[in-house]
């Protein structure tokens, strides 16, 4: 009797282990998703003490503790992910340990992991290529540790507190310091979820007559504009007589919009949201910049149409009172696969400054400025020391004769204000990103050309093998399906282009085919959304551009409604012209008139794609079928029943096996035009 009251007790733990431990990890990944880390930590510690074998709840916890600053214990964690072989998150959490160490300053311990990372033979590509840059980055912090740049920040000691402060500006027209805190302030504020404490609320200081700081009077008092939620760092207009700031609402502070405040009378208006071009739905818009002027607005958002992580956009002002034209992304060298933040735009040297942690850096985020003829192609130079430490160093921003950046090098937790003083603008960010003892800082060495050479600055030999004389652009490889779909998050997976004629809104027998295969793939298969972007050329006025891309949205949108699928699920997204550093050529114009679908799925989904390519010579379906040696009822299935003569530029799909190279004389790659644009320039 006692043995089979043993074995029921044991059968009864096994089924309480069951189920209790599927319950605790969606209510652990509920938190995660959501961005409370904190609350998040509970139960995926749990869940691992349980099932010591389960990688993705180890994984998240690491991610967790990481997120929360609790870096001992994340670097314990993704140390022992990494030395557990056979599961997908190796090479992920190789790389976080790898970062963490570089931010204790261990360059050369972190630069052997982010080499042997690069051989992980399933380490993902954007992962090899951030190992590459992140190398790169260890390099420079050891050439640059014991150099004496003439540089120095001081540590505003009146204006810091035992909370966070940040994102620091100060208002030209009255020299109120205006910041963002997590310091208990008059007001009703909610406690964050992510770190210990409240969620950040706005904070105006006034200067005293010994020239240190205090906490301002009743006159020009920012607390108006704060809620119960977080709101965060701020730019003023060149008069001073105008804000921006973000606000963001929900228990994490996350759903971030960007807000405007007018100074009438000594009193800032009741904010108002901006249009939908700057606050677009289902997205984070947050750190404003703007210009002296008021006509320029930089901004960060994660919204759809990016490189990956938080990007830096751009919108200007139309002729009416805040109504700003479609946003636009400053471009694959700014913007890398990981996070760009804190835009400060400075108008007397026509340079922009941001922080990231995607490109060569001394670890966490770095400041960086662009600076160069186009913003599509700039020069991208990394501040260096004292601007940048292996931590978190952000929010750089120069209020006539003082600049301010916030970072949390002291204790490697709380963020913190720094000033440093600038007597000429212009002339402070000349000496900051040129001259010889700043060279090393000019991140040249894999994105420019062989004749770019006598500015590298890198060591040939610390990088060989690292593709440093191919003559290539930035690239961002980034997985057709996002690392989120793997982990059981919402990801992002891209089907193919959809072309249109000039000035037409009108689907091309090719794109109806198209989506119709979208249709029978995605079938019964669960998914959050699809999200249609729409684009055109350069030809035509900003609000015709708009009107039409959002036409040719909406076509794409009616024709996946006329499958079944359901139309409160498809977002159309116009973003009107795509704008370009290059000349305008007619077969650049064709690949802009053009939407991309994006389906949002928490599981992966194979879609297969067919490659497009552009006609060059007049001529039909029958006679390319012939030229190219392919069945001509295929050509016809793939882009449906087309009589007659194909004008040149017309687009063709090819479902295609393995690397089929087609002739160039006749058709042209969508996605390398390189030989075809060389064509282009002998003929004339």
């Amino acid at each position: 009797m006692k043995k089979v009251l043993n074995v029921l007790i044991m059968l009864m733990s096994l089924f309480a282990y069951a189920q209790s431990v599927p319950k605790l990890l969606g209510m652990a990944d509920e938190l995660y998703q959501n961005d409370r880390y904190l609350d998040a930590i509970e139960f995926y510690e749990k869940v691992v003490g349980m099932d010591k074998t389960n990688q993705q709840a180890r994984f998240r916890l690491a991610q967790c503790y990481n997120r929360t600053l609790q870096y001992d214990k994340a670097k314990s964690t993704f140390l022992n992910l990494s030395n557990t072989l056979n599961h997908e998150y190796r090479a992920r959490s190789l790389y976080s340990y790898a970062n963490l160490l570089k931010q204790e300053s261990r360059f050369e311990e972190a630069d052997s992991i982010y080499f042997f990372l690069i051989s992980v033979p399933d380490a993902e590509p954007y992962l090899v290529e951030l190992s590459r840059k992140q190398r790169e980055g260890c390099q420079l912090a050891l050439r640059q540790e014991k150099a004496d740049r003439g540089f120095s920040i001081s540590f505003m000691e009146d204006i810091n507190s035992d909370f966070h402060d940040f994102g620091a500006v100060l208002n030209p027209s009255s020299d109120h310091l205006v910041l963002a805190t997590t310091r208990n302030l008059p007001g009703v504020q909610y406690e964050g979820s992510q770190y210990e404490g409240l969620l950040p609320d706005l904070a105006s200081f006034e200067r005293r007559n010994n020239n240190r700081w205090r906490m301002s009077s009743s006159e020009q008092r920012f607390s108006d504009l704060n809620t119960q939620w977080a709101e965060g760092s701020g730019s003023f207009t060149g008069d001073g007589r105008t804000f921006y700031f973000s606000s963001c609402r929900g228990e994490s502070g996350a759903d971030c919009g960007i807000m405007v405040s007018y100074l009438e009378g000594e009193n800032w208006s009741e904010p108002v949201l901006l249009n939908d071009y700057i606050n677009e739905p289902n997205s984070e818009n947050k750190h404003p910049s703007i210009s002296v002027t008021g006509d320029t607005l930089f901004f960060v958002s994660n919204r759809i149409g990016g490189n990956g992580g938080s990007d830096i956009w751009m919108s200007l002002k139309g002729l009416e009172k805040e109504s700003w034209t479609p946003a636009i992304n400053m471009g694959a060298v700014i913007n890398s696969p990981e996070n760009e933040i804190t835009p400060y735009y400075s108008s007397a040297y026509e340079c922009l400054l941001f922080a990231s942690d995607g490109h060569v850096g001394y670890g966490g985020f770095d400041l960086y400025a662009a600076k160069g003829e186009s913003f599509f192609e700039p020069e991208i130079y990394n501040l260096g020391d004292p601007f940048n430490s292996t931590w978190d160093d952000t929010y750089f921003a120069i209020s006539d004769t003082v600049g301010f950046l916030s970072s949390n090098r002291v204790d490697h937790e709380l963020l913190n204000i720094y000033s440093f003083s600038v007597n000429n603008e212009k002339l402070f960010l000349s000496l900051l990103i040129s001259g010889e003892s700043l060279i090393d800082s000019r991140l040249v060495s894999k994105f420019r050309d062989i004749q770019s050479l006598d500015l590298v600055t890198f060591r040939v030999e610390d990088y060989a093998g690292y593709d440093l004389f191919e003559p290539i652009r930035p690239s961002k490889p980034k997985p057709k399906i996002l690392e989120d779909v793997v982990s059981g998050e919402l990801g992002e997976i891209k089907f193919e282009h959809l072309y249109f004629d000039y000035a037409s809104a009108t689907l091309r027998p090719e794109s109806q085919v198209a989506l119709q295969e979208l249709g029978l793939q995605l079938g019964d298969r669960s998914f959050e959304s699809i999200d249609i972007l729409a684009y055109t050329d350069s030809i035509g006025s900003d609000s015709a551009n708009l009107l039409l891309s959002n036409n040719r949205g909406n076509s794409a949108k009616d024709f996946l409604v006329s499958l079944g699928i359901d139309s409160s699920r498809i977002n159309v997204l116009p973003r009107g012209e795509i704008p370009s550093k290059d000349s305008d050529h007619w077969y650049k114009r064709i690949l802009k008139r053009r939407v991309e679908v994006i389906i949002k799925s928490s599981e992966s989904i194979d879609l297969p794609l067919a490659k497009t390519y552009i006609l060059r010579q007049s001529m039909s379906l029958q006679e390319l079928a012939g030229k190219i040696g392919v069945d001509f009822n295929e050509l016809k299935k793939w882009n449906g029943n087309q009589e007659g003569k194909l004008a040149a530029g017309s687009t063709i799909r090819l479902v295609e096996s393995g690397d089929a190279e087609r002739p160039i004389k006749l058709l042209v790659d969508e996605t390398d035009l390189s030989l075809f644009e060389k064509q282009a320039k002998d003929q004339g």
